[in-house]
């Protein structure tokens, strides 16, 4: 892992040797439950929500994240987060989380998961 600051941005780079992903499923990573592999034989492990909930807190933080990798080598996944934040004033934008309707459909997805 490493960490800079890119212009006005701070920079998060990780680098793994795994499997690797094909161009055509690049996309696919970053959507919910959504893997490379969905087989049952799969060499690699996870639901697949990991990488759509980093992308979705980054981008609430103004970010982006995107990925770069070679089948077989390995990926490296930058995220950048603009180094100054901006709060918005509009009250209708700004939520409690506990009352946030994505919680509790994200519960209700997680139990599914464990039936």
């Amino acid at each position: 892992m490493r960490l800079s600051l890119r212009k006005k941005n701070i920079c998060i780079e990780v680098q793994d040797e795994g499997i690797g992903i094909p161009k055509d499923k690049k996309n696919i990573i970053f959507e919910r439950f959504g893997q490379v592999d969905s087989s049952l034989s799969r060499q690699a492990e996870g639901t697949g929500i990991g990488l759509s909930l980093v992308k979705r807190f980054v981008e609430g933080l103004g970010g982006s994240i995107s990925v770069k990798s070679t089948v077989g080598k390995g990926s490296t996944f930058t995220i950048l987060i603009p180094d100054e934040l901006t709060i918005e004033e509009d009250n209708n934008e700004m939520t409690n989380l506990m009352d946030n309707r994505l919680v509790e459909v994200t519960n209700v997805e997680f139990s599914d998961i464990y039936l």
